[in-house]
């Protein structure tokens, strides 16, 4: 610390000495030069020009030395340059010019850098980039919509698999007795049935310099990827997995029977499913809950037209479309690209079950081969399955458009 100390005084000091001994040259060119003009044109003025002139050059020259009396005073406290600072680097910048001086030339012009208020002309002409405002949220969380995985019953595990109880419908039912003979029979079948944990896991590899400039990356990168892995989970619900044929993981789709109806008009064709077939297939025991569309398609079944006057036609009391949100005869229709567009699925969330044996995670890795390309990796994953109890409480079907003739 005392050498640090020591260097900025002499460093100081260097300043000063070299600020004084050219201010010094200044002075000393100019008294020398004024004597031998003084003795050249002596005769020619008269005593009270002379005396003029004189009293003229007594004030410039005091007014340069007060200049180099306050360039003796030069402290490190200083942030800025003072005249005296602009002074001493002019005259060095300037010194060849000064000798010409003292060797008869005519006259000396040096110029100085004024100190001044600082502004983007004058002192950061290329600052443009650095004056444009950054939205820090780029994108923050502009998904604002229903995930299949958060409406369905769900549960834990710390298996690596599921087993649970499938119902395969049954014979019988309860009857009135009338107080004589025997009582209604009821039985049910079941089979067994085991749930796989399933890996869905990506990730992103990014330059640690980007990291590092760019502030709102590491969280962008953050609900990106948890954005992603909700998509993933969507079109696992809807489709399972078949990645081995031991341990396949069925869907909604992959179990859902098909819409034995006769309608044809598509939103007809929803209600029927969801509101005769479902209750039927299933003695009543399940009722319609949610409908999943194509996003296109919810967009078409709000939209629809009459034929002819070409009115929105949105039956009263069936459909009812705002803010977005679709209702279909008073059910949630929750729209999603892993459905194929022109199809639907109507169901009762209550035959399903959701599983999870580890939740999504986000975790930052570094390791050799990274470090080495100065990178970093971003991992998301999560372990699922699937239960579904009853099959018939799945109705899908597949809507034709009819075509312009």
């Amino acid at each position: 610390m005392e050498n640090i100390e020591k260097e900025k005084q002499e460093a100081l000091e260097n300043v000063r000495k070299t600020a004084t001994d050219a201010a010094a040259v200044v002075v000393g060119a100019v008294e020398e030069k004024v004597t031998e003009m003084a003795k050249k044109f002596e005769g020619i003025f008269s005593k009270e020009e002379a005396e003029a002139m004189k009293a003229e050059h007594n004030a410039e020259m005091q007014k340069l030395q007060a200049a180099v009396k306050e360039a003796k005073q030069i402290g490190v406290e200083k942030t800025e340059k003072t005249f005296n600072e602009n002074l001493a680097e002019a005259i060095k910048e300037n010194a060849q010019l000064i000798q010409n001086f003292k060797k008869g030339s005519s006259e000396v012009t040096m110029t100085m850098k004024t100190v001044g208020d600082m502004s983007f002309a004058t002192n950061f002409s290329a600052a443009a980039p650095f004056r444009q405002q950054v939205n820090q949220g780029l994108i923050w969380n502009p998904y604002n919509r229903v995930w299949l995985a958060d409406i369905l019953p769900s549960t834990t595990s710390t298996a690596n698999s599921v087993i649970y109880p499938k119902e395969n419908g049954g014979e019988g039912g309860v009857a009135h007795w009338t107080g004589s003979g025997d009582k209604a029979q009821v039985d049910f079948d079941f089979t067994s049935q085991s749930a796989f944990f399933k890996w869905l896991a990506g990730y992103v590899v990014v330059d640690r310099e980007m990291l590092d400039d760019i502030n709102w990356l590491t969280t962008y990168l953050q609900q990106k990827l948890l954005i992603s892995l909700k998509v993933a989970e969507n079109d696992f619900v809807l489709n399972g997995t078949s990645d081995n044929s031991t341990n396949p993981v069925a869907g909604l789709l992959d179990k859902a029977i098909a819409y034995d109806g006769s309608l044809t008009n598509f939103t007809e064709m929803i209600i029927d499913a969801a509101f005769g077939q479902i209750p039927s297939g299933t003695y009543d025991f399940y009722n319609p809950t949610n409908v999943l569309l194509n996003p296109r398609d919810v967009v078409t079944v709000g939209l629809n037209k009459a034929a002819g006057s070409g009115e929105y036609d949105l039956p009263s009391n069936s459909v009812a479309f705002g803010n977005g949100k679709l209702a279909i005869a008073g059910l949630e229709t929750i729209p999603t690209t892993s459905m194929s567009a022109n199809n639907f699925l109507a169901f009762d969330k209550n035959a399903v079950m959701f599983l999870r044996r580890m939740n999504p995670e986000i975790r930052m890795f570094e390791d050799a081969t990274l470090a080495k390309a100065n990178k970093v990796m971003f991992r998301i994953e999560e372990r699922v399955s699937m239960a579904i109890f009853n099959d018939n409480a799945l109705v899908k079907g597949t809507y034709v458009p009819a075509t312009a003739p």
